[in-house]
């Protein structure tokens, strides 16, 4: 009950961010048995069902934290926290403030250089309780392939 009731929380989210295409996508079946997993690319290397995801791969500054996946297929659903460096004094010093979050990883496309292979072109972020300040409730990012 309660992954149903996250995957259709997800899915109003993306569905108000992306349109009905996005909807389509999100309730498609499993891959099929012939295909391979999509990874999400972290820092050049591909992974299925990280713990850990380093946006931008400069951990010094943000990062998703304590992933855990309900669904690994064409999209990929999870939660956990995003901890954001605050820099003060400095980055090297600073504290890193936790926000707890919903992760959806979508848009497969092929990825390049790896024959057959597909990864995550999409990360959308949900803030489930508190945020970054001037940050929306949902934040999605391109990722590198």
């Amino acid at each position: 009950m309660r992954l149903t009731r996250v995957r259709v929380i997800l899915v109003a989210a993306l569905m108000a961010l992306a349109g009905p295409t996005t909807a389509a996508v999100l309730v498609a079946g499993p891959a099929s048995a012939s295909s391979s997993q999509v990874v999400v690319v972290n820092c050049g290397h591909g992974q299925v069902r990280p713990a850990q995801y380093d946006i931008g791969c400069m951990a010094s500054q943000e990062y998703l934290a304590q992933l855990r996946w309900t669904s690994w297929r064409s999209v990929a659903f999870g939660g956990g926290i995003l901890k954001v460096n605050n820099c003060t004094p400095s980055c090297a010093q600073g504290t890193y403030i936790k926000y707890p979050v919903l992760t959806v990883l979508w848009r497969a496309r092929p990825w390049p250089h790896h024959a057959g292979g597909r990864y995550f072109s999409r990360l959308t972020i949900i803030f489930t309780g508190k945020r970054p300040a001037h940050v929306p409730v949902t934040q999605t990012v391109a990722l590198p392939g």
